[in-house]
């Protein structure tokens, strides 16, 4: 993480409920927490804790039932090209090749190019992304994984701030994950973007968060757990026995925290 610490998101007592027919279904409560500029925060929790609510929120497509949500001490009023969200499913327009569809963030922008320089741009993304060589192909062609990268160089060719990643590469084989992974982390890295990011995956977390917030069941923070694991995390370092012992044992930590009642915090908070 950057030694920057400056907060560019805060969450204040942020709480989500969805109505019933008879009352409404309580999804977050009273969470608080803030994302530091470039920042890779990561979000793991059971399943229905809440994860992707509190993702949407920060997203500014739902709003809070009560809380607040800044962005650089603004309250976060909707969607902005600020902040790049990347769901599960693949977002991609079937007609267009895949370098057509990441030209898309340059028109929603309304960026006064010429056709010669937008497609420079759409190729460093698929570049980027390790994609340049699929530029004219359509999404019928793509497997899982290069339409998972496509989507990804469409959203980094806005520029956001913040990527808001749900899920993204849950659908992946273990092989391409890694390889997103790595990919990620290099984006980040060079963009200098902050990530928060939402996974079930234990070991994904770990490879890649800062800092990770674990959700409980009843949607309240259990933790927010520091991730001292030095970087980089992937390739021959992630061979070193020393390095391995250690993510082993922050991984029992997230796992011990999520497996914990509700209201048990006793894990060191960052």
């Amino acid at each position: 993480m950057s030694d920057n610490k400056e907060i560019l998101i805060s969450v204040r007592d942020v709480s989500k409920s969805y109505p019933k027919d008879r009352g409404a279904v309580q999804v977050l409560r009273k969470c608080t927490f803030d994302v530091m500029k470039n920042e890779f925060l990561v979000i793991v929790g059971p399943t229905g804790c809440g994860k992707s609510t509190l993702l949407k929120l920060i997203a500014g497509l739902e709003f809070p039932t009560s809380g607040t949500i800044l962005l650089e001490g603004e309250p976060v009023k909707g969607p902005g090209a600020d902040r790049g969200m990347i769901f599960q499913e693949y977002a991609l327009l079937p007609w267009r090749t895949v370098l057509k569809n990441v030209e898309l963030g340059f028109e929603f922008q309304g960026q006064d190019m010429d056709e010669r320089r937008r497609q420079a741009e759409a190729m460093r993304y698929l570049e980027m992304v390790g994609l340049g060589y699929a530029a004219n192909k359509h999404p019928v062609e793509l497997s899982g994984g290069m339409k998972r990268r496509a989507s990804l160089a469409m959203i980094l060719a806005v520029r956001p701030k913040i990527l808001l990643m749900d899920g993204a590469f849950n659908a992946l084989d273990s092989k391409t994950k890694m390889t997103m992974h790595q990919e990620i982390t290099n984006i980040w890295e060079v963009e200098k973007n902050t990530v928060v990011f939402v996974t079930s995956d234990l070991d994904e977390a770990v490879k890649l968060a800062d800092r990770i917030i674990v959700l409980g069941r009843n949607g309240e923070i259990d933790a927010v757990l520091r991730n001292e694991l030095p970087r980089p995390r992937l390739g021959s370092s992630a061979r070193d026995i020393d390095f391995h012992h250690r993510f082993v044992a922050f991984r029992e930590m997230v796992m011990n925290v999520i497996k914990k009642d509700a209201g048990m915090r006793t894990c060191p908070v960052a």
